[in-house]
């Protein structure tokens, strides 16, 4: 995955935490696949969609990608 594809989908996954879980660490590593916020919190159709175009992808009830 490029620098943008990860800078653009995690701008769009943090515009839906809440404000207080912003401090929270809501992030994994692990072979290959980084996960960022929970799955169900991004609900713009929009949002989804382009999520899927920068190759981000539901795994483990979070968003994830392949690094």
């Amino acid at each position: 995955m490029s620098n943008r594809k990860f800078i653009e989908g995690i701008k769009i996954i943090a515009k839906y935490i809440p404000e207080d879980k912003m401090d929270d660490y809501n992030y994994h590593s692990e072979h290959d696949i980084l996960w960022f916020g929970e799955y169900n919190i991004v609900t713009d159709e929009k949002d989804i969609a382009r999520l899927l175009e920068l190759d981000w992808f539901e795994d483990e009830e979070s968003w994830a990608f392949f690094t």
